[in-house]
């Protein structure tokens, strides 16, 4: 087993219990037996794309999160919708909070 697969099995099995998901409950949304999944998850097997896709999906993880899984996952903040002064407005409020 190359620590790749390792790395992606550990990736999702702590993604399934970060939302509390045992193997039982993801496997029957994945529609996918739970030995399969028990396989995915420690490296024995690497899941298709399309449930790859759907895990990404439930667990809400991103393939940044595969790649790179010791990266530290950062806030982030939307302004879309908001006009210049308004952005401006916001980053002035969060600047001031961190001082």
């Amino acid at each position: 087993m190359a620590d790749s697969d390792w790395l992606l099995g550990n990736t999702i099995r702590t993604a399934r219990m970060k939302k509390g998901y045992t193997q039982e409950e993801l496997s029957e949304m994945l529609d996918i037996t739970p030995g399969h999944l028990k396989h995915m998850e420690s490296g024995k097997r690497k899941p298709s794309i399309p449930i790859l896709f759907q895990m990404m999906k439930i667990l809400d993880f991103s393939v940044d999160e595969l790649i790179f899984p010791d990266r530290q996952k950062e806030e982030c903040i939307y302004l879309d919708g908001l006009s210049q002064k308004q952005k401006e407005a916001v980053i002035h409020l969060i600047d001031s909070m961190r001082d």
